[in-house]
C-alpha cells in the first residue's frame, strides 16, 4: 500500500520556536547571516535535514535563533505523513 504524505513550507525571519511533528524536516538558510537551530550553526547559503525512519514522527521543538540580526531568513520544509 502506498503511504501518502504532504509537504509544508514556512519562511521565518525572526527568532522563534517551532514544533516539528513530521517525518523529515529541512532547514534552508537563505539569509545573509548564520543562524542557530537548537544551538547547531547553519551558515548562510547552506541547509541540513533530519529524517526519521518509516512511520517515525519527530517531536522535537526547534529553536531558530537569529541573534540580534534583522538580516536572517530560513525556510523550513516538513514532510508530513497523511
Amino acid at each position: 500500500m502506498d503511504r501518502k504524505y504532504h509537504n509544508e513550507f514556512f519562511q521565518y525571519t525572526e527568532t522563534i520556536r517551532i514544533p516539528s511533528k513530521c517525518n523529515v524536516i529541512t532547514f534552508v538558510n537563505n539569509g545573509t547571516i548564520d543562524v542557530l537551530i537548537n544551538n547547531f550553526p547553519v551558515t548562510a547559503g547552506s541547509s541540513f535535514s533530519i529524517a526519521g525512519n518509516q512511520n517515525e514522527i519527530d517531536t522535537t521543538e526547534y529553536y531558530i535563533d537569529f541573534g540580534t540580526s534583522t538580516a536572517g531568513s530560513i525556510w523550513v520544509i516538513k514532510k508530513i505523513n497523511a
